[in-house]
């Protein structure tokens, strides 16, 4: 399944809502990478296996399976993560990147692609659930970037 889709940021007609600036917005990102247990339902745990300037790779415990996963960094722009397949869980990729169309207007484009090909028949589109689990995850995870800042005062 290939899906995407973009979560607006900052909306520059409402100036009672604060704009977060790319920096604040990329560091909330990363966020996502260093410390999944916020942003991922479900989490039990993870580990960081191995740090570099341009990623990081993790050990992610989930109920009843565990992933390694690969995060690669493009800094201020996108976050890659590239899940390894295993005998419980089909892998895929997650590209999370930034857009600006015009000066602060920043949103986030959450490109999905995974291998799961599982069948539930045509009354249950599995693939629509999974999209709108990935909207609201995503769109979770812009309010949890938001509050953070929110909360430190910055603005």
């Amino acid at each position: 399944m290939q899906f995407e889709h973009l979560v607006q940021v900052n909306d520059l007609s409402r100036t009672d809502i604060p704009a977060l600036s790319r920096a604040q917005l990329w560091e909330g990102l990363l966020d996502r990478a260093y410390d999944p247990l916020r942003f991922i339902v479900g989490l039990e745990r993870f580990e960081i296996l191995v740090e570099r300037a341009a990623g990081i790779r993790r050990r992610l415990y989930l109920p009843g399976v565990t992933v390694e996963d690969e995060v690669t960094f493009q800094l201020l722009q996108s976050i890659h993560f590239e899940v390894e397949a295993n005998a419980k869980a089909a892998g895929g990729s997650l590209t999370i990147s930034i857009e600006e169309p015009e000066p602060n207007a920043l949103f986030v484009r959450f490109a999905y692609c995974t291998d799961d090909q599982r069948a539930l028949g045509e009354e249950l589109p599995y693939d629509v659930f999974i999209q709108q689990a990935y909207i609201a995850m995503d769109i979770e995870t812009i309010q949890l970037i938001r509050a953070q800042f929110a909360a430190q005062g910055e603005r």
